[in-house]
């Protein structure tokens, strides 16, 4: 599938070419199918969560790039094996009294744990770039693939967004997930900004939305005018996704041209 790019003739640096666009061998592992997959529509926004930032660190009218989680879990790993391999050395030197079973199973504990630690260093130093990077103009999204895969870059109305099960009691239940496009079905944890998965993907929906004015989010204030400009010179196109409220431009002022001219 072609996708036109309008990111300064491909010049720009968050620009990527779309490597996926549809789902072909998916064995369900992490695709719950059909029942799973959130719609990308526009719901109410708890505007008190929503009104600071986006939590990126390129913000702008045509582009997020946010820090990819695939950075964050193998410290939280490492640092877990790393607790393991001290803890059990230093049962081993201090405690005279364990027998030999006890012995046996503590050598067990720290081979497993200096293995997974040298598995997961080792992963951390050689895994490829990972990235998240919106493009609000092409309507494509890059994110991390699984462990060494490359990254993915896909159209956002191709994408399935799932969500978690949870655990116990519904512990980190109903955060917003993307179904990779590999055979295996697996998933990424996506939370944007991290409160549920229905408004996360709303949120993320009306920014994707090139048609619509942004989203509430003071990163944003600076490009307001230039983005209803742009939509202006277009004549006001009809919106890409679905909307449960109202998406009005940032002044009435501007709110009354684009009722003349585009309507809706």
């Amino acid at each position: 599938m072609a996708v036109k790019n309008n990111s300064k003739d491909n010049k720009d640096p968050l620009y990527r070419k779309v490597t996926h666009s549809e789902y072909t061998g998916i064995k369900k592992i992490g695709d719950k199918g059909p029942q799973s997959w959130l719609q990308k529509v526009i719901v109410p926004l708890d505007k008190y969560f929503y009104k600071g930032n986006m939590g990126g660190q390129t913000v702008t009218d045509e582009f997020v790039e946010s820090p990819a989680q695939a950075y964050i879990a193998p410290l939280i790993f490492g640092g877990v094996a790393s607790l393991f391999v001290l803890l059990s050395l230093y049962i081993l030197f201090t405690n005279d009294e364990i027998d030999g079973s006890g012995n046996e199973f503590i050598y067990y504990t720290l081979s497993i744990s200096i293995l997974i630690l040298l598995f997961i260093i080792y992963y951390y130093f050689t895994m490829p770039k990972k990235e998240i990077i919106l493009n609000r103009m092409d309507g494509t999204i890059t994110f991390p693939g699984f462990m060494w895969k490359k990254n993915i870059t896909m159209p956002f109305d191709k994408i399935k967004f799932s969500y978690t099960s949870g655990g116990p009691n519904f512990i980190g239940a109903y955060m917003l997930v993307i179904v990779r496009p590999d055979k295996a079905g697996s998933t990424l944890g996506f939370p944007f900004p991290g409160i549920d998965c229905y408004q996360d993907l709303a949120y993320l929906t009306w920014y994707m939305d090139k048609n619509r004015p942004l989203p509430p989010a003071e990163d944003l204030d600076a490009y307001r005018e230039k983005d209803f400009e742009r939509r202006k010179k277009g004549k006001f196109k009809k919106p890409l996704y679905r909307s449960q409220i109202p998406t009005p431009e940032a002044t009435p002022e501007q709110q009354a041209e684009r009722e003349r001219i585009g309507g809706w």
